[in-house]
């Protein structure tokens, strides 16, 4: 059991090393609204030549369950080089959007940046794999401990006499 939780140990440590895991970050955003408008500004650290995938969703503090995916996004969003500047992202906000919106102090822009990476780590399946590789010599080693002829092993005979019976 303890060979199963080393493996699983292993596995989970390569996953967390890989970039793709740890390459995205939420950023701060502030925002102004101005005749059906809604400009976001944001600005985040990175490596100024990767393109990065930024994602944002307006989210509501006193309801966790509250999240509007914009429609009519233009600027600094989508795929590119955002990374190092100050972006702006304009929203025009459609009727479905507005119905759903209500008054209230609390909302904020859940504004996400996932780094593209190409042709750069392991893919997760190589991992799985040799874990199940490693899981089934394992099991071959261990279940497999039979002679040619498919009986198990008897011990081998001792030279000791038996001992005596009991009175």
């Amino acid at each position: 059991m303890k060979k199963i939780g080393y493996n699983f140990f292993i596995i989970l440590l390569f996953i967390l090393i890989n970039k793709e895991s740890l390459s995205q970050g939420k950023i701060q955003a502030t925002y102004e609204y101005s005749e059906g408008k809604i400009t976001i500004f944001y600005e985040f650290q990175g490596d100024r030549s990767k393109d990065f995938e930024v994602s944002i969703k307006l989210k509501r503090s006193s309801d966790s369950n509250f999240e509007i995916s914009p429609a009519e996004l233009s600027g600094d969003i989508g795929q590119g080089k955002f990374a190092g500047k100050k972006n702006k992202i304009i929203w025009v906000i459609n009727e479905d959007e507005l119905s759903q919106l209500e008054e209230g102090e609390d909302f904020y822009f859940d504004v996400t940046a996932l780094e593209i990476v190409e042709g750069e780590g392991i893919p997760w399946y190589y991992f799985a794999g040799g874990a199940a590789l490693a899981g089934g010599a394992a099991a071959i080693l261990l279940l497999g401990n039979k002679d040619s002829d498919g009986t198990t092993p008897t011990p081998p005979s001792s030279s000791f006499p038996t001992p005596p019976l009991r009175p």
